[in-house]
């Protein structure tokens, strides 16, 4: 099981230039259940207020936030609710990184997950966590 980060699914959403190839891949497999993955339902209040950002910087057409959060949840995605419990050992960490991936990085240390697919070089800062770059994932 690996964890997926936000960035993988919006970097596929918009194309990005350099990781949306790559990034869309992933989540075909994912979809394919090539490989099984897992996110905090964080990662959904996450992909909206990115989207929406977005939608506020480009001219013209939008992307369409609700049709994008339903291709999310068809996705054969083991989704993690967030708790207390998480909130509470998130604030225990004194990693320097955002607090918003201090709940990312507790759902997988009491999930028993300790992989990444993200390009967020600061979950490199926790020692228990194996970061995939998504640029080498094959």
């Amino acid at each position: 099981m690996i964890y997926l980060d936000t960035n993988v699914i919006i970097y596929a959403i918009e194309n990005h230039p350099k990781y949306g190839k790559k990034c869309k891949k992933i989540l075909e497999d994912i979809e394919s259940e090539k490989i099984k993955a897992s996110c905090s339902v964080l990662v959904l209040a996450e992909a909206i207020n990115v989207l929406t950002k977005l939608n506020k910087a480009l001219k013209g057409k939008t992307l369409d936030i609700r049709k994008n959060i339903d291709a999310i949840l068809s996705l054969p995605i083991m989704w993690i609710d967030m708790n207390f419990a998480v909130i509470r050992r998130a604030s225990e960490y004194s990693y320097a990184i955002s607090g918003i991936d201090y709940i990312h990085i507790a759902t997988m240390e009491m999930n028993s997950i300790t992989s990444i697919l993200s390009a967020d070089e600061d979950f490199d800062k926790a020692e228990f966590i194996k970061r995939m770059e998504p640029l080498k994932y094959e």
